[in-house]
């Protein structure tokens, strides 16, 4: 399927470019998001005519992506998780949890912003952490894992073990539970 890209996407191609796509790509999410049109000859004819409007408008949405990204830069957030005996991690790190730490530093950062190419971060330290605002803007943050709580286990302690084990049950206890 072939369609006219109306805005620059990344590893695809830049205004006004004429790309093949696979059929549910572009049906599904290209041409709804508006970021392409089918590649028809009325489509054709109309582009030359708006596509100095297109890349003016994308221009501006530039301009304004960069004013938000220089929010970002040079932000550090720490985020307290809890930790077994050993110091390593229980669970990980997502991007819902640098939302959060990022909006209780009074950020707003929405999570589609947030780049973690190796997954969620699964080890206390500092880690680097992308925000991309566009395929040109991104910003580098700093985050840091430290390690909160021990966290608590479910089981017993191994004391209460031993003091079960021992002490003597009753026949009339038995009797009352299985009653």
């Amino acid at each position: 399927m072939e369609v006219i890209l109306k805005e620059d996407i990344q590893n695809l191609g830049k205004i006004g470019d004429v790309v093949t796509v696979k059929p549910g790509y572009g049906r599904n999410y290209l041409v709804p998001q508006g970021k392409a049109a089918f590649a028809t000859k009325e489509n054709l004819k109309n582009l030359e005519t708006q596509k100095e409007e297109l890349q003016r408008k994308q221009e501006q949405e530039l301009v304004i992506l960069r004013e938000q990204s220089s929010k970002f830069e040079n932000l550090s957030l720490t985020i307290e998780a809890n930790v077994t005996e050993e110091g390593t991690l229980y669970g990980s790190i997502g991007t819902v949890d640098i939302a959060n730490a990022a909006k209780d530093k009074g950020f707003e950062l929405e999570r589609s912003l947030i780049n973690l190419p190796d997954g969620a971060i699964k080890t206390i330290g500092d880690h680097e952490v992308n925000l991309i605002f566009h395929p040109e803007i991104q910003v580098k943050i700093n985050v840091e894992i430290v390690g909160g709580e021990v966290a608590i286990k479910n089981t017993l302690d191994s004391e209460e073990e031993d003091d079960n084990i021992d002490s003597p049950i009753n026949e009339n206890e038995i009797d009352e539970v299985s009653e």
